[in-house]
């Protein structure tokens, strides 16, 4: 392969970098490094310092530091399912590997899932967008709509820093939801997250949630259009739904569009444009949609309205 090939790639996506990251939070060491510990060891230093060649850490002699403001970036165990699940993968397309998920590679499932805990501080910080959302959830009353709930990291994550509040998480995978009910019941959080086997466009809820989940990526186009409905109605008067996209990018490379676009086709969702995905809510009925960049990741938030 060529150097022409890699031309405009992100350096995160590149299968040796995303194998340091793995390694070192998975061996402990990335969080110990952004705690400011100093790096000793050879591989180590070998890991972080291809890291800094990346332009995802900074040096200071034998000390590293993040580079990268995201979230995905600051807790090394969310960071290495990550990017081993982004290896898993790639090998798993290279291997004949079908669009979308079958829960065939339970390792995959679980890295993934565990990934997307990071979430939960983010939507946390939208909360104040989305005023009765923020009270319901403070209040402890919330009910949280998790749309591929996978192995239920999110709906966890939101129960274990919202006392009293409960979930109900849907998916298609008999496999996947098995391990999510392992994972559900590991945390001890049995009695406030219901998982169902279930398609969202066959979701009859009525006024039920005070925040929905429906991510895009992971859902076939014509579930997503259908699904959207089905959420306006689940959603209660004054309730909101976030919906993160897989939208190719405004002004980067070729190559760098092609890269996601061929990314949303392997996740099951396909490629969507903002103003697309935001014309299917506000045709839904939906109001107050607004955009929000986390990362590369394109994200929307719309409200059901009151009355």
């Amino acid at each position: 392969m060529g150097e022409r090939a890699i031309v405009g790639m992100d350096p995160a996506d590149h299968a040796m970098v995303a194998a340091a990251m793995a390694r070192l939070g998975f061996a402990g060491v990335w969080d110990r490094m952004l705690a400011g510990a100093v790096v000793t060891d050879a591989l180590d230093r070998a890991d972080a310092e291809l890291l800094v060649a990346a332009g995802i850490l900074s040096t200071d002699d034998d000390r590293f530091t993040l580079a990268r403001d995201e979230p995905l970036y600051r807790d090394g165990v969310v960071l290495a399912n990550a990017s081993s699940a982004y290896l898993r993968r790639a090998l798993q397309h290279a291997e004949g590997g079908t669009a979308g998920w079958d829960g065939q590679d339970a390792d995959l499932v679980l890295r993934q899932g565990r990934s997307s805990v990071r979430i939960v501080g983010v939507l946390a910080a939208w909360f104040p967008q989305m005023p009765s959302v923020q009270a319901a959830f403070r209040a402890g009353t919330a009910r949280f709509l998790d749309v591929g709930v996978g192995v239920g990291a999110i709906s966890i994550g939101l129960c274990q820093r919202f006392p009293g509040i409960t979930c109900v998480g849907l998916d298609v995978v008999p496999e996947v939801l098995a391990l999510g009910r392992a994972e559900v019941a590991a945390a001890g959080l049995s009695d406030r997250i219901e998982l169902r086997e279930l398609s969202v466009t066959d979701l009859a809820d009525d006024a039920a949630y005070d925040l929905g989940w429906l991510p895009q990526p992971f859902i076939p186009r014509t579930a997503f259009e259908a699904g959207v409905v089905c959420m306006f109605r689940a959603v209660r008067p004054d309730g909101w739904l976030v919906v993160p996209l897989m939208t190719p990018p405004e002004l980067d490379s070729a190559f760098e569009r092609a890269a996601v676009v061929h990314g949303a086709h392997v996740l099951g969702g396909g490629p969507i444009e903002v103003s697309e995905a935001a014309d299917l809510l506000e045709r839904a009925g939906f109001v107050e949609v607004a955009r929000e960049d986390v990362g590369v990741q394109v994200v929307l938030r719309a409200r059901r309205p009151s009355g």
